[in-house]
């Protein structure tokens, strides 16, 4: 489940600090004696490939601790629409059959003088995975984790500001009163799904990125995600971290995250019923290597 996605890859591909795709580079040209003359800017095809020592979205743990291997594939047209896919493994103790993650995205992005906003929609899809097949086998009602998401984003020089929402009944990835709800989650068996449903689920984060050398970012970011109808499962997700980039498009990164009011998730249980328990909310050094191409 990502998390503006999540990752400093997710980060350098998708958006500026978290759930996610690449900046276009803007050129300044002299400006030409007859507008009609100047030619068209050229669709731009760019790729990425990274690992990290952890996948990280908005402040959970996605891969138990262990690495993960990321890439995507990104396509900028001149006219400002965009479309993209980005994939990661995850792990099967936190998504039942599950052990990767594919998103599909596509938007429009723009810009009025030194403010940028970019419009879009998200489809995150776990192949196979299915609330169903949380061991035992049956013991929950067939649901799917694959949630959809509209967003909205902005950003002026070094600030990001993005909004994202749940669009369908999967809301936050397949919450609902069957699998989430109070009782589910033994750290805090309070907490849990309300409602039929978690749709309407949203989360908004703040973000910045300062070059305060050159080739050297600062990062900051903060994150809130409301979980609709639910009791005490809402929560905040916060990062710190540093990049350099490399030549040869390459860029590494250190990053610190962590949550607050996430306790639901302490001594979470594998739902591949191997008896093993993890605190996915824990704070989390996260190092990673990636490039562009």
């Amino acid at each position: 489940m990502k998390p503006a996605k999540k990752t400093a890859l997710r980060n350098a591909v998708r958006h500026l600090g978290s759930c996610a795709l690449p900046a276009i580079a803007a050129a300044t040209l002299a400006a030409p004696a007859h507008a009609e003359d100047a030619p068209a800017p050229a669709p731009e095809l760019t790729s990425n490939i990274g690992v990290v020592s952890e996948y990280v979205f908005r402040g959970i743990r996605q891969t138990w601790g262990n690495p993960a291997i990321q890439g995507g594939v990104d396509y900028a047209h001149a006219s400002g629409f965009y479309v993209g896919t980005w994939l990661s493994n995850t792990s099967g103790n936190l998504y039942a059959n599950a052990n990767i993650e594919v998103d599909v995205y596509g938007g429009y992005r723009g810009a009025v003088g030194d403010f940028a906003y970019d419009v879009g929609v998200l489809q995150f899809i776990f192949p196979q995975a299915n609330y169903d097949k949380i061991t035992p086998a049956g013991s929950y009602a067939k649901k799917s984790y694959d949630s959809t998401e509209f967003y909205l984003s902005g950003t002026w020089q070094w600030l990001n500001v993005k909004y994202s929402r749940a669009m369908t009944n999967v809301g936050y990835f397949g919450f609902t009163d069957n699998n989430a709800g109070p009782g589910a989650f033994p750290n805090k068996p309070g907490a849990g799904v309300t409602g039929k449903d978690t749709t309407g689920s949203w989360y908004i984060e703040a973000n910045v990125n300062y070059e305060f050398l050159p080739t050297w970012t600062a990062t900051l970011h903060a994150g809130r995600q409301t979980i609709a109808n639910s009791k005490g499962l809402d929560y905040s997700d916060y990062k710190v971290g540093v990049s350099k980039a490399m030549p040869g498009s390459w860029t590494l990164g250190l990053a610190y995250t962590t949550t607050a009011g996430a306790d639901y998730w302490k001594n979470y249980p594998s739902v591949a019923g191997n008896g093993t328990t993890k605190d996915m909310n824990a704070g989390t050094w996260i190092a990673s290597v990636n490039r562009v191409f």
